[in-house]
């Protein structure tokens, strides 16, 4: 899906609202805002890939934990 830029590309162009972003990428941005908003989801407007869950349910609590490959390959594998 096209969105004007990359993930990551820390230009203003990655601003979600960016003017400069026309037609159909900024038709995606939208949608993919819009679809997060509904369930819940804030868009940090610098970054149109970056959205965090408010409420949150744990505002103060930073988690850091491995993630077991196995758990990458889905149930089964």
């Amino acid at each position: 899906m096209d969105m004007g830029t990359g993930y990551d590309c820390f230009d203003t162009l990655s601003h979600t609202d960016d003017p400069r972003i026309g037609g159909v990428q900024r038709a995606n941005r939208q949608l993919l805002k819009g679809v997060l908003a509904a369930e819940g989801f804030v868009n940090l407007p610098e970054e149109w890939w970056h959205f965090t869950y408010k409420p949150e349910v744990f505002p103060d609590t930073y988690f850091d934990f491995p993630v077991a490959e196995r758990s990458l390959r889905g149930h089964g594998g």
